[in-house]
């Protein structure tokens, strides 16, 4: 069984501190440096990222694509009477992510 870190402290910084900290941190996550700083551990990373499909990448992008140009019709003065595109637009998407999530279920 893997050890879990149980036990945790709080301390009180002014705005400036953390701003400062979080300058100086290096990585992702202020308690990892932190932990990394003041006890000279360096921490083993949990696990690889995990190789992702480029076919998934592409519907992925290509997704993202269309959700741009949605959101580009809806800041430029939506009509109600274009509401609807935009939904039927978000249903295709959303069947669309459904899809890929069964195709590339672990």
């Amino acid at each position: 069984m893997k050890d879990k870190r149980t036990k945790s402290i709080k301390i009180r910084l002014f705005e400036s501190e953390l701003a400062e900290l979080h300058e100086k941190k290096i990585g992702g996550e202020l308690a990892t440096w932190m932990r990394e700083t003041c006890l000279g551990k360096k921490s083993k990373r949990r696990t690889a990222p995990l190789p992702v499909d480029p076919v998934l990448l592409r519907k992925l992008s290509s997704l993202g694509n269309n959700i741009n140009q949605i959101a580009r019709q809806c800041n430029s003065n939506l009509q109600p009477s274009d509401a609807i595109e935009v939904l039927v637009r978000l249903d295709a998407i959303q069947s669309v992510i459904e899809k890929m999530r069964n195709d590339h279920a672990s």
